[in-house]
């Protein structure tokens, strides 16, 4: 990519290395134009507030598709949890379990990957890792490089310093099974109908870069913000998680919406007539729950037990991936839910996968995903690949437009990373265009 130098008009390939936006030929000339580009280029400033802690706010109006942010890593290694093997030296994948550091014998993609040797990644941890007898975990390398901005009193260390105690919310999972933790990019707050959406592109070192961008006009001064949830988790699972996980409770418009904005992902139905019963209060983890058409009411646990179950014999049926048992199944759901109950879609887009595209269950099951997963993910931040499972199977449908079908997929999937499950969909369904 390449664009225009500011101050000599002659083509350029360096970016802007926070905005991404700006292209100049020189670091001469970018010095030069700072004066101009500053008041453009920095989209957000830091606020803190008894309730939020630090977080950001739009420093100027953003249209979609403008960064927000772009930034490398404070330090960044194998996720905690991952149980692929890593390359310490670039953060690849590695293929070959016998390729390894031909010094510390920790995982590497080649033994002359540049990032072994280099002492800004993998060359200063080498020697402590032979020294201290280390065995290979990928789960502990992040600790061990946080350990090492410690003991050099690095600026990078003095940043991670001001990260909130369990800032797990912020630890952020580029591809190949790594984590990173990013110093702006880390303040996005939660909200579940999220106005930003974030990607990473691997740079020559094997460092994730982290460029965030708007989904949506924001207003100068708004929240800029993330999801850490699930989008098609009912309104009490995602706050029961936040509470516990990231230590606050959300209270936006999704939430404190009953029908959780028109969707009844989490809606009971009443089996005395065919009323609905919803929580009188989402906020309140103790509320009640009460039907819209008659006096019934039921106790926050009654909910809890009775979803529970219903969970497990999804969770079961789920395993066997037969269509007659998952029909079976979507049939004695809706006699107990709301059709478009969280339940009722999850088997339903297992389902979809499996009917004929003659089958007229599949365009009606299909459309009512779509407009779940179209108003709970609006911008196409968090349910990319599930709305465009549902649009590809929509497409095999007779009467459906299948060429639109398929373009609405793949427009949605274009920030897909290659190697990812949506990536290679995203292949698939451009060769059947």
């Amino acid at each position: 990519m390449e664009g225009v130098c500011p101050i000599c008009g002659q083509r350029a390939t360096l970016r802007c290395g926070s905005c991404r936006q700006q292209f100049y030929c020189s670091k001469e000339h970018q010095k030069q134009d700072w004066h101009r580009h500053r008041s453009a280029c920095q989209a957000w400033k830091i606020c803190e507030n008894s309730e939020l802690g630090r977080h950001l706010l739009a420093s100027r109006d953003l249209n979609p598709g403008d960064v927000v942010v772009s930034e490398m890593p404070l330090v960044w290694g194998p996720a905690m949890h991952t149980d692929q093997r890593v390359c310490v030296g670039c953060g690849k994948q590695c293929t070959n379990s016998r390729m390894l550091c031909l010094n510390c014998l920790w995982p590497a993609c080649d033994s002359d990957c540049p990032g072994l040797t280099d002492k800004s990644i993998h060359g200063s941890e080498c020697s402590l890792l032979i020294k201290a007898k280390i065995v290979s975990r990928c789960d502990v390398l992040l600790v061990i490089r946080m350990f090492l901005l410690w003991r050099n009193k690095s600026k990078q260390w003095k940043s991670l310093e001001k990260l909130q105690s369990h800032e797990d919310s912020r630890e952020t999972a580029p591809p190949y099974g790594g984590a990173a933790i990013y110093e702006i990019a880390c303040l996005l707050e939660h909200s579940c109908l999220p106005n930003t959406r974030h990607s990473f592109t691997i740079d020559d070192k094997g460092r994730p870069r982290i460029t965030v961008t708007a989904v949506c006009f924001i207003p100068k001064g708004d929240h800029l913000s993330t999801m850490y949830t699930h989008a098609l988790w009912t309104t009490r699972a995602r706050r029961s998680h936040l509470l516990e996980t990231k230590y606050f409770s959300c209270h936006c418009k999704r939430c404190t919406d009953p029908t959780e904005l028109g969707t009844h992902l989490g809606t009971l139905k009443c089996p005395n007539d065919q009323g609905f019963i919803l929580p009188k209060d989402p906020l309140d983890f103790e509320s009640e729950w009460r039907c819209n058409s008659c006096p019934g009411v039921l106790t926050t646990p009654e909910v809890v037990q009775f979803i529970g179950k219903l969970e497990e014999d999804v969770d079961e049926v789920m395993r066997q991936s037969n269509m007659n048992k998952l029909a079976d199944l979507l049939s004695r759901l809706t006699t107990l839910l709301h059709t478009d109950h969280q339940q009722c879609i999850t088997v339903s887009h297992s389902l979809i996968q499996l009917l004929p595209g003659k089958d007229p269950r599949k365009p009606e099951l299909c459309k009512r995903i779509l407009q779940t997963t179209k108003t709970l993910d609006p911008y196409g931040v968090r349910l990319v690949l599930y709305t465009a499972v549902a649009l590809r199977e929509l497409s095999t449908c007779p009467g459906e437009d299948r060429r639109a079908l398929l373009s609405e997929a793949l427009s949605l999937m274009q920030y897909e990373p290659e190697d990812s499950p949506g990536g290679k969909l995203k292949v698939l369904m451009e060769s059947e265009l």
